[in-house]
């Protein structure tokens, strides 16, 4: 036998026994719905508020600046910076 296959051998003997030491979770029952209504958002149209080329029901950052490069949901991207010549 390897060492490799005793250090696995000890590796899972090691966690069952800590899964049999700390026991399974148990619940008293079954979870009740809180009846809570979760508002759900219609989109009609084709809508575009900031002008951004991102319609409003998928625009995630709304208030971009109008010609103002965007990501596909709406939030600007990162300016675009030139890279320096290396002088060394």
């Amino acid at each position: 036998m390897s060492a490799f296959d005793r250090y696995a051998k000890a590796s899972l003997a090691l966690v069952l026994l800590c899964g049999l030491a700390t026991g399974c979770a148990t619940s008293s029952g079954p979870l009740a719905l809180t009846g809570e209504a979760i508002p759900v958002q219609v989109c009609g149209g084709d809508a575009d508020s900031d002008g951004d080329g991102v319609t409003d029901c998928h625009d995630r950052c709304p208030d971009t600046l109008r010609g103002e490069r965007v990501d596909p949901d709406g939030c600007p991207l990162p300016p675009i910076v030139e890279p320096k010549p290396f002088r060394g």
